[in-house]
């Protein structure tokens, strides 16, 4: 539902929505039940998605640094490469160009991840066009994403 809302824009509401589960999460610990994993880590992972979805920018990014989840907690390869991905949206929305390098390194982790959903993900291959499109000059650390994601 955060998610719903932050797509949305209605930022308060997913702020509501991720308060609410870090409170409970703060209770249960970190749950794993039917592969379906609850606990501080997942809500600091969708965290970082609500902020991407809102345009947070690097402030999502920073409080992901700061709180530094650990995602061996989650055992799944999906879920870390969607935080990459995650990630690396933060750092290409915040519009400087300056984290292009750092976004690129998520982006190419997240991939590392489940290339089978990040490589065919359009929002991945968006940002891997924008990353592209706002390089100064041609780069090597772009040319591999873009052959193994069929871009270009």
């Amino acid at each position: 539902m955060g998610k719903l809302a932050a797509r949305s824009k209605h930022a308060d509401d997913a702020a509501e929505r991720l308060n609410h589960a870090a409170e409970l999460a703060a209770r249960t610990g970190e749950r794993n039940t039917a592969y379906q994993h609850f606990g501080p880590t997942n809500v600091a992972l969708w965290r970082v998605a609500v902020g991407a979805d809102l345009g947070e920018g690097g402030a999502a990014y920073e409080r992901a640094m700061r709180d530094a989840p650990d995602l061996d907690v989650l055992g799944s390869a999906t879920r870390s490469g969607n935080y990459h991905l995650d990630l690396a949206r933060t750092l290409v929305s915040s519009g400087d160009g300056d984290r292009d390098a750092e976004a690129l390194r998520h982006l190419d982790t997240a991939d590392r991840f489940a290339p089978q959903l990040i490589r065919h993900n359009p929002i991945a291959r968006d940002l891997l066009g924008g990353l592209e499109q706002r390089a100064r000059r041609p780069v090597w650390e772009l040319d591999s994403p873009r052959n193994r994601f069929g871009v270009g």
